[in-house]
């Protein structure tokens, strides 16, 4: 079995490397990237249909004053129309079979930087009336509208315009179908279309690059190679359990049954119902100094956040589970987890768009009754995940060996996977400053998306982090407590670690 494991371990190391050279070496410099089998997967539904999954689809929303909304013309012109000429998959038409992209069979009109589609089929727009929690009602409303086939072969996204007349802010939502990319890509290319509120360019995100070239170096002190040597042993087993790790996930027990894990089951289906209940915006800063107290990341502090929040929500249930095995209870996250593209990746039309990303298995220590002890376990956790190759192998799997296997096979595997886990959690850094989009100043900003399992989305922006949840509200009922919960962990955390709390932090759990 370990000499099995170490080949397939061999042959997805051999095959990546193989392909980095011929990049290098310029053979594929004018080819167009084949779509990768995790975007074919994406494309095809990543679940078995009796699931009852929709498509998956990224919801971007950003928030205006109610009187500040963008002009549908200059989100037509600044927006989507810089997105339709300078990306390849924004533009065509997913062709799964061949895993490549088409032209659109829609008119198009030409011009010196190319042909594209009118800007304008792209937007829909809504008015409504009332406040902020009708913006947000209707945007989860037309979270799972198909993006798909069926539109009149339209590339596979769109924005809506929520126009709000009433007290609540207006809206555009950017609704990207996630077989066109994933979460880096769609950052590094709406960077380049907002502005700082004196009109000019953001600096592009960090987390998006890596260097496009490696280095290396040569010695000839035998303590060096002894060092290499072991250095290799050492990175072939942890290779050799990453694979077995990745290949046995969806055979692995199912999380508990606590109140809010229980819906979690080999029969499991998306109801078709969904809530988002909003958390409250809180300081990064204070999340900052949070961090810094507790020695650990910004990441570890919000996940703490979240897993405390499902530990008081079970205790308000009276959850029999969480009395009865405390600290051993198993409640874990899928993480997805991003992989860094070059700038030159990123400055091409055909491959700046990508799923280079996979989802991580991460416990996330729900049955701790004492916060620091589950701050501890947290950064234990996900050190882990840094430390062990298990994102990298779960990557090269999805892509070499899915083509390999029945669709059905895979969704089946992709749904023994999620119905194990308890929730989707995902962090994403935002601007750091005030940006206008479309000309119009961003007062918020939100992400939502409708998937199988409870997630969880949060982003930073403008010197906040911004979060909600996306739940069935029969399944989970007194959901709107998710909110108060997760803010009274942060503070609950900042007493522990003796940090100050900031007044506007305090109000949301008097």
């Amino acid at each position: 079995g370990t000499l099995a494991l170490l080949s397939v371990s061999s042959i997805f190391l051999f095959a990546s490397f193989k392909k980095k050279k011929e990049e290098k070496n310029g053979k594929n410099k004018n080819r167009h990237r084949r779509v990768s089998f995790t975007s074919v997967g994406l494309g095809l539904g990543s679940f078995p249909p009796e699931a009852n999954v929709k498509e998956p689809i990224i919801n971007t929303a950003v928030y205006f004053d109610n009187n500040n909304c963008p002009l549908t013309k200059d989100v037509a012109q600044m927006i989507i129309k810089p997105l339709l000429l300078g990306y390849e998959r924004l533009s065509h038409i997913p062709d799964l079979k061949n895993r490549t992209y088409r032209p659109t069979t829609r008119p198009t009109t030409g011009g010196e930087n190319g042909s594209i589609i009118d800007p304008m089929d792209l937007i829909r727009i809504l008015a409504i009336k009332g406040d902020e929690t009708l913006t947000n009602d209707t945007i989860l409303e037309h979270c799972q509208d198909s993006l798909g086939e069926g539109r009149g072969d339209l590339p596979w996204w769109e924005v809506l315009i929520i126009r709000n007349s009433g007290s609540g802010p207006s809206a555009c939502v950017i609704r990207i179908h996630h077989v066109i990319g994933d979460g880096l890509a769609l950052v590094a290319a709406f960077d380049k279309l907002l502005t700082n509120e004196d009109g000019t360019p953001i600096p592009s995100s960090s987390v998006v690059f890596r260097s496009s070239s490696g280095s290396s170096s040569s010695s000839s002190n035998n303590g060096e190679k002894k060092k290499k040597k072991g250095a290799l042993l050492s990175t072939v087993w942890s290779l050799v359990e990453a694979t077995v790790h990745c290949l046995t996930l969806a055979a692995t027990k199912y999380d508990d049954d606590t109140a809010f894990s229980k819906m979690n089951h080999s029969k499991m289906k998306h109801s078709g119902k969904r809530k988002a209940v909003i958390f409250p915006t809180v300081p990064l800063e204070f999340v900052k100094r949070l961090k810094t107290a507790g020695g650990v990341t910004v990441n570890d502090i919000l996940m703490t956040a979240v897993s405390q929040a499902i530990h008081d929500y079970c205790k308000l249930q009276n959850d029999e589970v969480l009395k009865s095995k405390g600290t051993s209870i198993q409640c874990r996250g899928l993480l997805p987890v991003g992989f860094p593209r070059t700038q030159e990746e990123l400055s091409q039309s055909h491959t700046a768009m990508r799923n280079g990303w996979c989802m991580v298995s991460c416990d996330i220590g729900v049955g701790h009754s004492n916060v620091e002890d589950r701050l501890r376990h947290v950064h234990a956790k996900t050190m882990e995940m840094k430390e062990k190759p298990r994102a990298y192998m779960q990557l090269k799997i999805q892509n070499n060996l899915g083509p390999c296997i029945p669709v059905k096979v895979g969704q089946q595997t992709v749904f023994d996977t999620f119905s194990r886990h308890s929730l989707v959690l995902t962090n994403v850094p935002g601007p750091q400053g005030r940006v206008l989009f479309a000309g119009k100043k961003v007062k918020a900003v939100q992400l939502f998306f409708d998937n199988l399992l409870t997630q969880v989305d949060l982003i930073s922006y403008a010197g906040g982090v911004y979060g909600n949840i996306v739940l069935d509200e029969e399944q989970l009922p007194n959901s709107e407590v998710f909110g108060q919960l997760y803010v009274g962990a942060l503070v609950e955390l900042a007493k522990v670690l003796d940090v100050d709390v900031p007044s506007e932090v305090k109000t949301f759990v008097s």
